[in-house]
């Protein structure tokens, strides 16, 4: 089940979808909504208490007649759908990547039970409980619409979008009433990820996974190492990690340059807080596999190796390529490959500080373990950092001109770049070693740490 699956609500195909009438900067929340598994079940009292209480002021309308022990169990299921609905969607405030927005799929083949990813409840009891809930102004949504886009036969968009839900305030005091919140969902409800049955996605922009020889290969390449993977366990003393396996993301499908060739990163599943790619480096490294320390294998400078290697030169790697640009200290440092990467990012050479560019800079100064409090954008002017970076790199003003008889954008740069941490993970795994990639690192036992990554692939 994904995001461009077809039709779920038989309504939606006389609605225009919400993205042409959607603002752009509404769409991004919605577009990062996650899935719906609809499987947690409660685990405390208070847990208990909401779930009744709302299960019983919303009831599933049923027949006055028929055996009370049927009755019974109806009323059961109705309330195990409100608990695990409510779970979801405290769950989806939690993770803090939507603005607390959560996908729904309405197509009720979905919910057959037995089906692969199929949610935990049967869909007439979602389907009462999320009317309910919509009625009563406990949940705000986004109709979904279909794909049906097929040339001059039927104008509309290629790839459809599932609904989305979220908490309205009222739904989140009634929680908050008996001591359940989006902080502590997980103390209160068992919530059960679920992995993506694709291992191949297209993304930004999202489209459907053609099944193509290509993309079977790269389907058994993320299959191997889910399989090895699955045989070892990662875990952190003092937090939960938890890993499920990988999904490789590639991007621009819509690029006439395109041959599985832009993005192609491995991103772990679930993608919460428990996920170890997004806890930072200096909680990461006191993991453990099988009992065993990490280290983490680096590859230095990442982008920027590869950009210098298109190039026909060699990033000098005997000097830190971002130290002493600015300053010597560690802001400095953060600061310039800060500038460095989302220039990358962007497109082109970045000349004034956006709320994007700010907001990446106190997210990596956070994971270093530097106080955000330090960073004045004041003092350090846009124009100053270009100058003393193409003092040290410039080669970087050719960034956003063509190379090699085509212009390359950040995800050829992140394709590189999972290309080298796939391989070497396919090497640690051949000598016996499990390994878990953070984007441009590796996460991997002790006794392989003398091993370096060369981002140096043309």
């Amino acid at each position: 089940m994904t995001d461009t699956s077809e039709e779920w609500d038989p309504e939606a195909a006389t609605r225009p979808g919400w993205d042409p009438k959607t603002p752009k900067e509404e769409r991004a929340p919605l577009n990062k909504a996650p899935l719906a598994t609809l499987r947690a079940t409660t685990i405390s009292q208070q847990a208990s208490a909401l779930m009744g209480e709302l299960a019983a002021r919303y009831p599933r309308p049923q027949a006055a007649k028929g055996a009370a022990y049927a009755r019974k169990k109806t009323s059961v299921d109705h309330a195990n759908a409100v608990g695990a609905f409510i779970a979801d969607l405290l769950d989806a405030v939690q993770r803090d990547r939507s603005e607390g927005w959560l996908m729904c799929s309405l197509k009720k083949s979905d919910y057959t039970r037995g089906r692969e990813g199929a949610p935990g409840i049967t869909w007439r009891m979602f389907d009462a409980v999320r009317l309910a809930f919509a009625e009563a102004g406990l949940v705000e949504h986004k109709p979904g619409y279909p794909g049906w886009y097929n040339g001059l036969k039927s104008v509309g968009p290629t790839l459809g979008k599932l609904t989305r839900y979220r908490a309205t305030p009222a739904l989140l005091a009634a929680c908050a009433s008996h001591g359940v919140t989006p902080d502590t969902v997980g103390e209160h409800f068992r919530l059960e990820a679920v992995m993506p049955s694709e291992l191949v996605r297209l993304t930004a922009p999202p489209r459907k996974t053609p099944d193509t020889e290509q993309s079977q290969r790269l389907r058994a390449q993320v299959a191997a190492l889910n399989s090895y993977a699955a045989h070892h366990t990662l875990a952190h003393p003092n937090r939960e990690i938890r890993h499920l396996g990988w999904v490789r993301l590639f991007h621009r499908a819509d690029d006439p340059d395109f041959r599985w060739n832009k993005g192609g990163r491995l991103w772990s599943y679930p993608q919460d807080g428990t996920c170890y790619q997004r806890i930072g480096g200096k909680e990461r490294r006191k993991m453990i596999i099988d009992d065993e320390a990490v280290v983490e294998i680096d590859i230095s400078s990442a982008y920027l190796t590869i950009f210098y290697s298109w190039c026909g030169q060699q990033l000098d790697t005997d000097t830190d390529a971002y130290g002493s640009i600015l300053g010597d200290t560690d802001l400095d440092r953060e600061v310039a490959k800060c500038w460095i990467n989302m220039s990358f990012g962007g497109g082109q050479l970045r000349t004034r500080w956006t709320k994007e560019i700010k907001e990446n800079l106190l997210d990596r100064l956070e994971h270093k373990g530097i106080s955000p409090d330090t960073f004045d954008p004041k003092a350090y002017p846009m124009k100053r950092i270009k100058e003393r970076v193409l003092q040290r790199h410039p080669i970087l003003e050719r960034w956003d001109n063509a190379i090699g008889g085509r212009v390359r954008d950040w995800s050829d740069l992140q394709f590189i770049e999972s290309e080298v941490i796939i391989g070497t993970m396919q090497e640690l795994m051949a000598g016996g070693t499990p390994s878990y990639p953070v984007h441009d690192s590796i996460v991997s036992a002790p006794f392989y740490a003398p091993m370096q990554l060369s981002a140096g692939m043309g």
